[in-house]
């Protein structure tokens, strides 16, 4: 329902500033709204589990794929999606922003990785395919990063009506996944919560024709999953990743 809200909202908008008149470029500044989608990849991640009931385990899958839900092949549910509120001062080319990326997470199951750790007490340590202990494992409705970036553009390229403008963004914030795991036969769906931090940087182009934009852009990633949520336990994993993201967006003087 917050994705549908927000749309409205950015729609309302464009609407709204489409009827003024007028340069982007001002003394005081310009706030702006985007909405978008992504397409991203994840490095490979050691998924450290640790389970307090019956059996008790703490194991660790070593080097494990996962992969996005960029085509909804997996759930057929929402898209990945990304939208962001901004404000830039045009005095020293220079802006703040809150940005959130609703990221999916899928742990690959046509692959063997080498598993360590105890099971009841026993210890395991061989190569098995993932879904020995593991049937599934998923941050489906999102691992979800929410950033504070801070941001540096420069006008490339201005005409009355348009201009092209290069961006640099650098940010940091919360991560607050929705984990779906099924761990030695045990099912958990999470409910969302902070589980740690993520740190990224991003640059791309933006195109502003009266008061909307298009903008391309990529973003590298730091996400630290230092505490998320599995039937009786709990469990950690970090990545690198790396986005591909479309946006367009409103502006207003």
């Amino acid at each position: 329902m917050k994705r549908f809200q927000f749309v409205f909202l950015f729609f309302v908008t464009a609407h709204i500033v489409q009827a003024q008149s007028g340069q982007l470029k001002t003394r005081s500044g310009v706030l702006y709204f985007g909405f978008g989608t992504h397409k991203i990849f994840y490095s490979k991640s050691n998924l450290h589990l640790v389970g307090n009931g019956t059996p008790g385990f703490d194991f660790t899958l070593k080097k494990v794929k996962a992969k996005d839900d960029f085509f909804l092949k997996q759930t057929g549910g929402a898209p990945q999606y990304d939208y962001k509120m901004g404000y830039y001062f045009n005095r020293k080319n220079f802006g703040i922003e809150f940005n959130f990326d609703h990221v999916k997470y899928f742990v690959r199951h046509d692959q063997s990785v080498r598993t360590v750790g105890t099971i009841n007490g026993e210890k395991i340590d061989g190569e098995l395919p993932v879904t020995t202990y593991v049937q599934n494992f998923e941050h489906s409705d999102g691992a979800n990063y929410a950033l504070v970036n801070f941001v540096k553009w420069k006008n490339l390229t201005s005409t009355s009506k348009t201009n092209l403008v290069w961006e640099l963004k650098a940010g940091i914030g919360p991560v607050f996944p929705k984990t779906n795991s099924t761990i030695l036969g045990k099912h958990w769906d999470d409910h969302y919560h902070v589980a740690g931090f993520v740190t990224a940087v991003e640059t791309g182009l933006r195109y502003n024709f009266k008061f909307l934009f298009v903008q391309p852009s990529f973003k590298a990633a730091y996400a630290d999953y230092r505490r998320f949520l599995i039937a009786d336990g709990y469990g950690n994993q970090n990545w690198l990743s790396g986005q591909f993201i479309l946006s367009i967006g409103a502006q207003i003087r």
